[in-house]
């Protein structure tokens, strides 16, 4: 991963459909050499106990360094490990999960990450490697969030919260703290490599709109990650990728010119009004401009539509160098998109 800083993205979970097989994405990584390190802090985390509290916080310090300060400020807000309330609100944070069985659910629901998720999240680094051969391979740090987050992203670390990621047997938990049909779909373990691979994604490409911003520079800037994530996951489905059913992937397709009307005429492509741009690149169950069953972000849809014809029109072009290219106009004239 790329960029010293702390960034945290908060990353969507999608609903498993079939896969639709695209050949100019299939390279061959069988030779390149990945290993994923991981490291598990809920199991470490809920070891604790108030008796033995300084070992146990060293031990988080000294084990999980930057990752256990995220954890403590903006995960969970319990705060400084160093302050004097600390142990007795980790006590009590730890307890209260206890009683609601989450170290047994966890466990059961994850007993073959190291055989089932791990090799799939490697393939998706051999990807990596051949198309940023110089990057560093981050390490994978699982952990609970208290349903708070999915994937979070700092320097050489994804952290992974498995609690995100139980699949519709566990939805009553989801219930508890209000999270909606669409987002709950989701959360299935099948997301795991599509979400971690946003999330470097977006931590080595961040979305810039300090100079400006505009709906069509959005609409590019999450086609480019579309892209990046077909590059990463060949394989997977597009509705996982895309976050969308079935039904949303078939919408999206076969509406794919009225969308672009609607856009054109409309004069939105550079419209910088943040609730146009929120309306039609923002998650949600549907596009709120379109009927409610559309599929949502179909600005979204249209900017990766974009993007994929600049990259057949310009094979020239690396992925590097679609990632860093941050003219939207400029991708725009490449594509001579024409639905």
């Amino acid at each position: 991963m790329k960029k010293n800083i702390l960034s945290i993205v908060i990353v969507s979970l999608i609903f498993l459909t079939s896969c639709q097989d695209n050949n100019r994405f299939n390279v061959d990584v069988s030779d390149i050499k990945v290993e994923i390190k991981t490291k598990h802090f809920e199991k470490d985390l809920f070891k604790f106990n108030i008796d033995s509290a300084d070992y146990y916080i060293n031990l988080y310090r000294q084990n999980y360094g930057e990752f256990f300060k995220l954890f403590n400020y903006q995960i969970t807000e319990i705060g400084s490990s160093r302050d004097k309330s600390y142990p007795e609100n980790l006590d009590m944070f730890v307890r209260y999960w206890k009683t609601e069985k989450i170290p047994h659910i966890l466990d059961s629901v994850f007993a073959d990450f190291e055989t089932q998720q791990i090799p799939q999240i490697t393939k998706a680094f051999q990807h990596y490697k051949y198309y940023f051969p110089e990057d560093t391979v981050p390490a994978i740090y699982t952990f609970f969030s208290s349903f708070g987050y999915s994937v979070v992203s700092l320097d050489g670390i994804v952290g992974l919260a498995l609690d995100k990621y139980l699949g519709k047997k566990f939805c009553y938990l989801y219930d508890r703290v209000g999270w909606s049909n669409y987002q709950k779909r989701r959360m299935i373990k099948e997301m795991i490599p599509v979400d971690i691979m946003q999330s470097v994604a977006v931590a080595d490409f961040p979305y810039d709109n300090e100079n400006s911003d505009n709906l069509l520079k959005k609409m590019i800037y999450e086609g480019k990650i579309q892209y990046y994530l077909n590059c990463m996951l060949p394989k997977v489905a597009d509705t996982l990728k895309w976050r969308y059913t079935k039904r949303q992937l078939n919408w999206a397709e076969k509406y794919e010119n009225k969308i672009w009307s609607y856009l054109v005429e409309k004069k939105l492509l550079f419209s910088s009004e943040q609730s146009e741009i929120q309306k039609l690149t923002g998650d949600g169950p549907y596009t709120s401009a379109f009927t409610d069953v559309s599929a949502p972000r179909a600005g979204s849809f249209i900017g990766y539509k974009i993007v994929e014809k600049y990259m057949k029109n310009n094979k020239n072009v690396s992925l590097k160098e679609l990632m860093e290219e941050n003219d939207e106009r400029k991708i725009l004239a490449g594509a001579k998109y024409n639905p």
